[in-house]
């Protein structure tokens, strides 16, 4: 298991697009690269599971999203943006659907997402909707075979379910969002999802109401405080919201 966090020190970076990739109909991945990216990987825990950016698009304005990947010997991050409606609402979408090669914008950071489990940790359970879904892959990626994952991951549509590469004992389970309530079926499938005996680690992230819900829910089941990790990354109705 890994335990690393991102650490305190924080620095911003002046980024090249080199490359853009729809994942999905509304995910774009942005590969950053740059004399300044390529010494801002070279940083204590921008490797760290589920760590995270502030990104500047060229209007100044800034959002958090997750480091999909870093490769440190290119000198360069990926970094997956949802689009929000069919073409993205919103400052950050909006720029990520029409991201060229050869825009720049800035990074900042890294800070922890959150994933730190017990050294004992037996068993994880990661839940949370396509704004999760990067750094879900991200802590995917740093597992090994000794553990067993459930991850619930609510999506849009079929189309926008991604693989999910990783060593780990892991199993996947896709649901399709209500539009008026997302984040619903995700409490529904977990309110009443059975937990396992042997000590384990919750990471939740998605909506903020919803994850609020599962949060509170876990701890009224017994879960303790350093085996449960909730982030409400964004909240409905809100343009910039921040946990």
């Amino acid at each position: 298991m890994l335990d690393r966090l991102a650490a305190k020190g924080r620095q911003r970076a002046l980024g090249t697009v080199l490359n853009v990739e729809a994942v999905t109909p509304h995910m774009r991945r942005i590969r950053l690269g740059g004399a300044e990216i390529a010494a801002f990987v070279q940083g204590d825990g921008v490797d760290a599971p589920g760590a995270w950016v502030k990104l500047f698009i060229p209007s100044g304005e800034g959002r958090a999203y997750t480091l999909r990947a870093v490769d440190r010997e290119a000198g360069t991050v990926l970094i997956d943006l949802v689009l929000h409606g069919e073409r993205g609402d919103g400052p950050a979408s909006m720029w990520a659907a029409q991201a060229r090669v050869g825009d720049q914008v800035s990074i900042a950071g890294p800070r922890s997402g959150g994933f730190a489990p017990p050294g004992d940790t037996q068993w994880l359970l990661l839940a949370g909707d396509t704004t999760a879904l990067p750094a879900i892959q991200s802590i995917a990626g740093a597992l090994d075979a000794s553990v067993q994952v459930e991850a619930y991951v609510e999506v849009n549509g079929v189309a926008e379910q991604q693989p999910i590469p990783t060593a780990a004992d892991w199993r996947t389970t896709w649901l399709l969002t209500d539009p008026d309530e997302p984040g619903r079926r995700l409490c529904q499938q977990l309110l009443h999802h059975p937990l396992p005996s042997e000590p384990g680690y919750i990471w939740l992230a998605g909506e903020a109401a919803a994850v609020r819900e599962l949060k509170l829910h876990f701890q009224e089941r017994g879960i303790e405080r350093h085996r449960l990790s909730a982030k409400g990354y964004w909240r409905m109705g809100s343009a910039d919201h921040r946990d």
